[in-house]
């Protein structure tokens, strides 16, 4: 009897069955037991990740999952709502977001410029909301807790009338009150609010951004500023700048613009230089074999001032290099980029 066609079709797939799949049968069930023990192990890891907890949100970025924000920042300010439909037929006016600060964790090889490029924001923006004028910009250490706005812009402390200040950086009252989440009856005087897409100007800026102090000689550092022991008495005793060495008659040159208005002799600093920057600031250049500037002369950043010498309290040549805000010393690794 010839057998049907649903009977050679059947014994196909019973021929086919036991000639491709029992020999791998015993193959096939343990590569489904090991997916079921990985997919196991995954889902145990993943309770183990340090995600945050429901009051955060992450800031994805696709290099780097360190970018979290935390609900208890400072100022977490609202977010508006978004776009409304504007005046115009087919157009859109968009509200002024309000701001929230993210927390970004440093890893190794991070630096405030490569940070706020990565976040698209303006260097400004980043280094005025984690080092004052600038101090420190240069270094970031691995772990640091830096503070990222959700915008571009600066803090302006409160003075004199509101409105005249918001005109003067060019935005209108109601953003700024946007951005910082406050009406006009919480504003008191000296407060710090958050200038949404304003940029410092000028050696403000220049500061802010890393670049307002040039290196005034290639050399190497020979001691810190800082509390140390005198080199003559070996008692404790606080030295004002850094000393950088460099070999006998080499350039010193002027690590800012600004206006001469010391040049000659201290017995402690030999033949010394000084100068007056901008906002306070002024710089001074020690133990100088040559003074190669007059009181009074306008310099420029770069412009060779004198030559290193030994002249005064000094053990070797090199140069004695001071930043002062307001007539009192500051460490000068804070503005120094090739200073660590």
């Amino acid at each position: 009897m010839t057998p049907s066609h649903r009977e050679r079709l059947s014994a196909t797939v019973v021929h086919s069955y036991a000639r491709f799949f029992v020999p791998f049968q015993k193959h096939i069930m343990t590569a489904a037991a090991l997916v079921l023990v990985v997919s196991a192990v995954l889902l145990s890891l993943d309770a183990r990740l340090p995600f945050p907890s429901p009051g955060e949100r992450i800031l994805y970025d696709p290099t780097d999952w360190s970018l979290l924000f935390h609900a208890g920042a400072r100022i977490p300010a609202q977010l508006s709502k978004g776009i409304t439909p504007g005046p115009s037929v087919g157009g859109v006016s968009v509200n002024q977001p309000g701001l929230d600060i993210l927390l970004y964790r440093a890893k190794t090889g991070d630096t405030m410029t490569g940070i706020a490029n990565r976040l698209g924001l303006d260097v400004d923006t980043v280094s005025s909301m984690n080092r004052v004028q600038g101090r420190g910009v240069h270094n970031v250490t691995v772990g640091e807790l830096l503070k990222i706005p959700s915008q571009n812009g600066i803090y302006i402390a409160l003075s004199g009338d509101f409105d005249d200040l918001c005109k003067k950086n060019g935005v209108t009252p109601d953003d700024v009150l946007t951005a910082n989440g406050l009406t006009r009856d919480s504003l008191t005087p000296g407060m710090a609010l958050f200038f949404p897409n304003v940029q410092h100007t000028g050696y403000a800026y220049a500061l802010s951004t890393g670049v307002g102090v040039a290196m005034p000689l290639v050399g190497w550092e020979t001691d810190s500023f800082g509390y140390r022991l005198d080199p003559f008495t070996g008692a404790p005793s606080h030295h004002t700048g850094v000393d950088i060495a460099a070999a006998e008659g080499s350039p010193i040159r002027s690590a800012t613009d600004g206006l001469v208005i010391q040049a000659g002799w201290d017995n402690g600093y030999g033949n010394f230089v000084q100068i007056r920057g901008q906002l306070g600031y002024s710089y001074i250049y020690g133990h100088m074999s040559r003074i190669l500037t007059t009181v009074g002369s306008r310099i420029g950043t770069g412009q060779i001032i004198g030559r290193v010498g030994h002249t005064g309290y000094a053990t070797g040549p090199h140069l004695h290099f001071e930043v002062r805000l307001n007539g009192v010393p500051q460490n000068p690794r804070l503005f120094l980029k090739g200073i660590r």
